[in-house]
């Protein structure tokens, strides 16, 4: 069996237990590679569609990441071609994101995070561990999910809100698919108009897709008086976002929230057990964790518990990095090389406290997987 991957997934080592798998970089990934291969492996840089499989013997695609907009699932369906994906595999690595760049955020505004009012935005695996996250802290949090509010489904954590009291929090963090049709669309979720809405003492997390908000909008607002902290992982027309926009947010990364190690295993791991379900084989796999280490300091405060994250990942690093590329000549070959050659980052849990754990913290470090 031929099996075409990403050559930026870990762990094919349990592919090549079913056949040889050929590594082809994502964005560079066509028709002429994959036309006879049975198996392909992707991740969110690849559009996978008629263009690209038309004709090739490829059955079955697994794609590890939580979002499927890249994937036209509706061909694929109709070609009989298997598809799987991995929901939820880098959840605790971008809430811990979304975490330090609120904690950061708060910081700045000498606030304290756990007395504001944090806004979710769509309530899956990551917006559900973020709301967690923010909850334990102390925070009020509010949740805006039309889909799941229309199921009948109750919040495990907040309280549903309208989008519109949402958008008042103190923080609003946006973790949604992106959706181009139907009920509740969330292509430009987040308009001129809506941004208008937003204003100073207010900050906006993006790290679910870059046109959930429309990025030209946003880039005016923020050139308007009164315009909120802005944080962005993911733009519009990655990887060459605008670099006006850029340069006006507080905080810019390459669309790597959830660049874990652990995260990245446990996708390739999550599609190696439904690709071993299709194929009737047992997935022998072991559960991804993250490496021991320990946290000298205690956490009895909010800047001990920045601090403690900043421990596993700096967010101002990848800051730095990406506002560096501004002056490259290829900018969206140095945003890609930002993203392949991302040095090893690692999830909280694992992490020993040596110190004390002060009142009102303890809930959030277990959470985190802190000892």
């Amino acid at each position: 069996m031929k099996i075409v991957a990403d050559e930026n997934m870990p762990d094919l080592d349990l592919f090549r237990r079913a056949g040889r798998v050929v590594m082809v970089p994502g964005r560079d990934l066509g028709a002429r590679q994959v036309a006879d291969a049975e198996v392909l492996l992707v991740r969110s840089v690849t559009r996978v569609d008629a263009a690209l499989l038309a004709g090739s013997d490829v059955r079955w695609v697994g794609s590890a990441t939580i979002g499927t907009d890249h994937l036209d699932l509706q061909w694929l369906a109709g070609a009989g071609i298997k598809v799987a994906n991995a929901p939820g595999c880098n959840a605790a690595a971008v809430s811990e994101y979304v975490l330090q760049a609120a904690l950061e955020w708060a910081r700045g505004q000498e606030r304290l995070l756990g007395a504001c009012q944090v806004g979710i935005v769509g309530l899956g695996n990551v917006g559900r561990r973020t709301a967690a996250l923010m909850q334990a802290l102390g925070a009020r949090v509010l949740v805006s999910d039309p889909p799941r509010e229309a199921r009948g489904e109750l919040p495990e954590y907040g309280a549903w809100a309208p989008l519109s009291a949402v958008l008042d929090c103190d923080l609003v963090s946006l973790h949604v698919p992106l959706v181009t049709d139907g009920l509740w669309p969330t292509w430009h979720l987040l308009s001129g108009q809506t941004l208008a809405q937003m204003g100073a003492g207010q900050c906006l997390v993006n790290t679910s897709r870059g046109a959930v908000i429309d990025n030209h909008a946003l880039l005016t607002r923020l050139a308007a008086p009164q315009p909120p902290a802005t944080v962005l992982d993911v733009w519009e027309n990655e990887p060459t976002p605008m670099p006006g926009l850029v340069q006006a947010v507080g905080r810019a990364t390459p669309h790597i929230a959830g660049y874990s190690v652990e995260g990245k295993r446990r996708g390739t791991a999550m599609l190696w057990q439904q690709f071993c379900a299709w194929r009737g084989m047992l997935a022998d796999v072991e559960t991804v964790t993250a490496p021991a280490g320990e946290a000298g300091q205690g956490v009895n405060s909010e800047a001990d518990l920045l601090a403690l994250l900043r421990q596993r990942y700096d967010i101002r690093e990848d800051d730095r990095s990406l506002r560096a590329t501004l002056a490259s000549t290829d900018a969206g070959a140095a945003f890609d090389a930002l993203r392949r050659d991302h040095g090893p980052r690692h999830e909280c849990s694992g992490l020993q406290l040596a110190g004390r754990a002060g009142p009102g913290f303890a809930e959030v470090l277990e959470r985190l997987g802190v000892r």
